[in-house]
C-alpha cells in the first residue's frame, strides 16, 4: 500500500516511538530499546516465515496474513505472477494460432535441431512424410528419409536452391525439399508436392525434344535443295538474293534446333558417372581456339583473345559438356564485343574452388537485366542478337552443364565497363 520505502519508514517511526514513549514511563531506556527491538526482529523472522509458507502452498492462495512490509513484498509477487500468467495465455493463444495457421498451408514445414532431430512439424508434414507423433518426434530426419541425395545437399550448407527427389512413402510423387537456417536454434525444412510441376515440366522437355527432332530432318532437305540450287547457279538476279537469305535462316534454324537438342538431353539425361581428367590450360586454350573462328566469321578481326592467369589443376569432369560450356561464353564475347574489344580467359582458385573466369571491355550490360540473363530466350536486345545470330540459348546451357558438374555460373557487369562471367568449379572437381 505504502511501498517498500514507505512501509520501512513507518515501521522504523513506529519502533522508535515505542522506545521513547516506554523508555520514558519507565526510565530504562536501554532496555526498554532492547525488549522492542527484540520483539520486532521476532515478529520479522515469524512474517518472514509466514511468507515461505505462502511460497509453499501456492498457487492461487492469497497472502491476507502478514501486514506490512512482507505484505507489501507478496503483494508485487502476485501482480508480477498475474502479469506473466496473462503474457503466457497471450503467448500460448499465438502459438496455437500459429500451428492452425501452419496447418493450412499445402507445404510442409518440420524444425529440426542443429543436429538435425525433428522437434516439430505440422500436418501436411504428415502427409507429405509419413510422420507420426507417438513415434517421430525428437528422431534424426535421415532415419525417417533414408535418400542419400537428401543427405549430401544438407551437409552441404548451400540451400541456394531447392532440391527435387522421390517421395519416401508415395510412389510416383515428386516432393521439393528447402532448408532454411535458423540462426543458433536449428534449421526449417519446407516439403512441397512438386509431382504435378514435375510432369508439366518433363512433358514441355519432351515436347521440345520431339519437335526439334521433327523439324531436325525436313530442315536438312531444305538446306540440301537451297545448297544444290546455289552451288549449280539455278537462280540468276532477284532470285540469287532470296535464295541466300533463305539459305542463312535455315542454317540460323539449323543452330536452334541444335541447341534445343543439347539443352533437353542435359535436363533429362543424368551426369556421366565415369567423368573424364583434363588439364584447365587445355580447356581454356581449346575454348580461344574456338573464339578465333568465331571471331573471323564475324568480321571482328581487331578483337583479342587471350588467356591470363592459370593455375595448373586438373578437372575431373565431362570435356564435352565443360568445352561447350567455355566456348560458348567466349564466343558471346566475341559476337556482342566491339572489333578490337580485349577478351581475357583465365582460372584462378576461391578458397577450395577453382573459378574459370571470361572477361570483356565490351558495351556491357544494365543491372536489370542479370538476373535473367540464364533464361531460356531471353535476349537483352533482340535486334542486336538477331544481328549476331545467337539463339538465346547459349547462357542457359552454360547453367545446366555446370549445375551437372555441382557448379555455378556468376555475371558480374555494368554498361560501359564490360562483363565478367565466372564459372565456379566446386573442389570435389579439382584434383590437388
Amino acid at each position: 500500500m505504502y511501498g517498500y520505502f514507505g512501509t520501512t519508514i513507518i515501521q522504523a517511526g513506529l519502533l522508535v516511538a515505542g522506545i521513547l514513549t516506554f523508555g520514558q514511563l519507565t526510565g530504562f531506556w536501554i532496555e526498554t530499546a532492547l525488549v522492542l527491538i527484540s520483539g520486532a526482529l521476532v515478529i520479522s523472522v515469524w512474517r518472514r516465515n509466514q511468507m515461505y509458507r505462502w511460497l509453499e502452498k501456492r498457487p492461487g492462495q492469497e497472502m491476507t496474513q502478514v501486514p506490512g512490509l512482507w505484505l507489501d513484498m507478496t503483494q508485487r509477487i502476485q501482480k508480477r505472477e498475474s502479469e506473466i500468467a496473462a503474457e503466457r495465455d497471450s503467448v500460448h493463444q499465438l502459438l496455437a494460432n500459429l500451428h492452425q495457421s501452419l496447418a493450412s498451408l499445402d507445404a510442409g514445414l518440420i524444425h529440426l535441431s542443429l543436429d538435425w532431430r525433428i522437434n516439430w512439424w505440422n500436418q501436411p508434414a504428415s502427409r507429405l512424410l509419413g510422420l507420426r507423433e507417438s513415434f517421430d518426434k525428437d528422431a534424426s530426419l535421415f532415419n525417417l528419409v533414408r535418400t542419400p541425395e537428401l543427405y549430401t545437399y544438407v551437409k552441404t550448407g548451400k540451400y541456394d536452391l531447392p532440391i527435387t527427389l522421390p517421395s519416401p512413402i508415395t510412389s510416383g510423387k515428386m516432393l521439393e525439399y528447402t532448408v532454411c537456417s535458423i540462426d543458433k536454434t536449428g534449421f526449417l525444412l519446407v516439403v512441397r508436392d512438386v509431382t504435378r510441376f514435375t510432369r508439366l515440366e518433363r512433358m514441355r522437355s519432351d515436347f521440345i525434344a520431339n519437335v526439334s527432332h521433327e523439324l531436325k530432318t525436313p530442315l536438312t532437305v531444305i538446306t540440301g535443295y537451297l545448297e544444290t540450287i546455289i552451288d549449280n547457279d539455278l537462280v540468276s538476279d532477284a532470285g540469287v538474293r532470296a535464295v541466300g537469305q533463305a539459305f542463312k535462316q535455315a542454317d540460323r534454324m539449323n543452330s536452334l534446333i541444335k541447341d534445343l537438342l543439347i539443352l533437353s538431353q542435359l535436363e533429362t539425361t543424368a551426369p556421366d558417372a565415369t567423368p573424364q581428367e583434363f588439364q584447365v590450360q587445355d580447356l581454356i586454350q581449346y575454348a580461344i581456339q574456338d573464339a578465333d573462328e568465331v571471331k573471323r566469321a564475324v568480321q571482328k578481326q581487331q578483337t583479342q583473345i587471350v588467356m591470363a592467369d592459370c593455375a595448373p589443376k586438373t578437372i575431373r569432369g565431362d570435356w564435352n559438356e565443360l568445352s561447350s560450356a567455355l566456348t560458348n561464353l567466349t564466343a558471346n564475347a566475341v559476337r556482342y564485343s566491339h572489333d578490337g574489344a580485349q577478351i581475357a580467359v583465365s582460372f584462378n582458385l576461391r578458397g577450395e574452388d577453382g573459378v574459370i573466369t571470361v572477361k570483356d571491355d565490351g558495351p556491357g550490360i544494365s543491372t536489370e537485366h542479370l538476373p535473367r540473363l540464364t533464361e531460356r530466350f531471353y535476349r537483352v536486345d533482340n535486334s542486336h542478337s538477331r544481328e549476331t545470330g545467337g539463339t538465346g540459348l547459349g547462357l542457359a546451357i552454360v547453367k545446366h552443364i555446370l549445375y551437372r558438374h555441382g557448379g555455378t555460373l556468376e555475371i558480374q557487369s555494368k554498361v560501359g565497363q564490360g562483363s565478367e562471367f565466372r564459372c565456379v568449379i566446386p573442389a570435389d572437381r579439382l584434383i590437388h
